[in-house]
């Protein structure tokens, strides 16, 4: 397949290592596999470390964003350690944040006053991250406070800054079209997160069986220039992170894609 005209950003996030995984040993996989960059998901700064010292240990690796979740009730507390996440962030050149969570009750649907509360809490999170220059951008996800593309349209209505990193598989298991959202939410759109779906559980790209049509997303994506990032989020595999992330690579790679540093 011919190289596409517009040359999209990828990168591959950490998930399927840990939260409190070795992060050299995960850099060194998914340099390995062949990405150019990282999304760091889920880890905490005391062990990130510096920035000096991760900077050291991505050897030459981009961070492309950095992911954290969000919990309701909000609290003083919780804002003040995703503000320092945001600014680490921005200390390790990462251009984007994303925020998952919110928790979701399996006997009703959110109720209003939750919706606001947590539009409340990533407005503030986005506008802190503008000064710093990270874009904040706020995730769906199934059994999270925001699942559907009717709830992405309040979250979206009740804030200003806040972008969105949409999920192509989490909006397919609710019954949507991914590419349905990316048009309504174009000018709000953050960052992309791509994994297949199959038999149950997360899998490889092109291994699911719910029929996300990953190269029609990324063609749209190309047509429209996309400048964000486009990150594999492989939350889990049946082989090792390492092959995982080998297999993604090579989906990528036979639909023209370069997934080395932008």
């Amino acid at each position: 397949m011919s190289a596409p005209d517009h040359r999209l950003r990828f990168a591959y996030s950490t998930i399927n290592w840990g939260a409190t995984c070795d992060i050299p040993q995960a850099i060194a996989d998914i340099q390995a596999a062949g990405w150019g960059a990282v999304e760091l998901f889920g880890h905490s700064l005391d062990l990130l470390g510096t920035p000096r010292g991760l900077s050291e240990n991505l050897d030459g690796l981009t961070v492309a964003t950095l992911f954290a979740g969000v919990e309701l009730p909000d609290s003083p507390l919780q804002r003040t350690k995703l503000r320092n996440q945001i600014r680490f962030a921005s200390e390790v050149g990462a251009g984007a944040f994303g925020l998952v969570g919110g928790g979701r009750l399996r006997w009703r649907p959110p109720t209003t006053g939750e919706y606001l509360e947590l539009a409340t809490l990533c407005e503030d999170l986005a506008v802190y991250g503008v000064s710093l220059g990270v874009a904040v951008s706020y995730h769906p996800h199934v059994a999270c406070t925001i699942e559907t593309s009717e709830e992405i349209n309040v979250l979206m209505r009740h804030s200003t800054h806040l972008r969105l990193c949409l999920d192509a598989s989490h909006i397919a298991l609710v019954g949507e079209d991914p590419l349905e959202v990316i048009d309504a939410w174009w000018d709000r759109l953050g960052y992309i997160h791509l994994k297949d779906w199959g038999r149950g559980k997360f899998a490889e790209l092109g291994r699911g069986t719910i029929d996300i049509d990953f190269a029609r997303i990324l063609k749209e994506l190309v047509r429209r220039q996309f400048a964000g990032w486009v990150i594999l989020e492989q939350s889990q595999s049946d082989v090792s992170p390492l092959e995982s992330a080998r297999i993604n690579a090579a989906y990528l790679r036979a639909l023209g894609y370069d997934i080395s540093p932008p």
